[in-house]
């Protein structure tokens, strides 16, 4: 069977910065880690590396106990541009997780601002027509 590869959620790589960030402040390794919390150092390892594209079960075990948040709240409204669904979605689907493509991303969206900002006015002079 044909199978197609997914990229990764930006909350894997978001998750995976954070983890590292924890190992660095508790001066701890990822076989420490695995070993405290139970789980196979390989998979740890494999998570960090970035061989992973998803967040298992085990995984988010071992991010719970480091303190990092996964929980899934559907109720919550979106707090920044990112967390918007449509922008979620196109980020999801053209950024590879590299810092360097992040940069790019943002230069593109930033050249378009002014661009999006004329074609939607905003304000006490906009149509009733025009988003706000």
């Amino acid at each position: 069977m044909l199978r197609i590869q997914r990229a990764p959620g930006a909350d894997i790589y978001r998750y995976r910065q954070d983890l590292k960030q924890y190992l660095v402040r508790t001066k701890t390794t990822a076989t420490a880690l695995a070993r405290d919390v139970g789980v196979n150092q390989s998979t740890v390892q494999r998570f960090l590396a970035g061989d992973t594209k998803n967040v298992t079960r085990r995984m988010r075990g071992v991010l719970r106990y480091a303190g990092i948040d996964v929980e899934i709240r559907i109720a919550e409204a979106p707090q920044a541009a990112a967390d918007h669904p449509r922008i979620r979605k196109a980020l999801e689907r053209v950024w590879d997780g590299r810092p360097q493509s992040a940069d790019v991303l943002a230069s593109l969206i930033e050249a378009i601002g002014p661009f999006v900002q004329q074609s939607f006015p905003t304000g006490p002079g906009a149509s009733k027509g025009e988003r706000t």
